[in-house]
């Protein structure tokens, strides 16, 4: 049993590593990943290594065919499309009960301050606040199984974040003032508006994303 635990958390630790590859875009897009290299390279034993990439794959950051390699996960504007329309309708959802109570997250809080201590930075910088912040809306309902989806949905977000990481979709400024007015109708317990603020601020970044990856087909 020891031995088995301890295989485990090498292929964590192995995973975790991956992650950060891709989300910092080291790994970019379409980047193939054999069971051979990753094994050389993190040096462990190859059943390791794809018992690692096998977690991504299960988690969409890898895509792999039958007889082919992995490869860091390709998303069309199509993809984007729809995993904005999916994150707009759970945190909709979680604003909205947020709203009901006047409860705002002090995640949220926080995240939203760190943006705005970020106005000058390169837009790859805002993506983990920016994630955070929306992660928080989310967790704050205490439901195991409705964050546990959205954290599968954040890895995708991230990794649409990777394709345009070089581009400026919306201003820094603006993200944070959009989260502000949010949190404040969370806060006044305006519920309608709180949800046409998200819908709003979702909107465009999707729609400037979706056009971004269109531009790179």
């Amino acid at each position: 049993m020891a031995a088995r635990l301890g295989v485990v958390s090498v292929v964590q630790v192995i995973v975790k590593s991956l992650r950060a590859r891709i989300f910092s875009g080291e790994l970019a897009p379409g980047t193939p990943l054999g069971e051979v290299d990753v094994a050389a390279h993190y040096e462990v034993a190859r059943p390791t290594a794809k018992a690692a990439l096998e977690n991504l794959v299960a988690s969409g950051l890898l895509t792999r065919n039958a007889h082919q390699s992995a490869k860091v996960t390709l998303l069309t504007s199509a993809d984007a499309r729809d995993i904005y329309r999916t994150r707009a309708i759970i945190e909709a959802e979680a604003v909205r009960l947020l709203a009901s109570t006047g409860q705002v997250p002090e995640a949220a809080r926080q995240a939203n301050a760190e943006i705005t201590a970020l106005r000058d930075a390169s837009p790859i910088d805002i993506v983990d606040p920016d994630v955070q912040f929306h992660s928080a809306l989310v967790q704050a309902l205490q439901s195991q199984r409705t964050s546990s989806i959205y954290g599968q949905l954040s890895d995708e977000i991230r990794l649409c974040m990777t394709h345009v990481q070089d581009a400026t979709l919306l201003n820094t400024a603006d993200i944070a003032d959009e989260h502000e007015r949010l949190l404040q109708c969370i806060e006044a317990g305006d519920a309608h508006g709180a949800s046409e603020v998200l819908a709003q601020h979702l909107a465009n970044a999707n729609a400037r994303l979706a056009k971004h990856l269109d531009s790179l087909a």
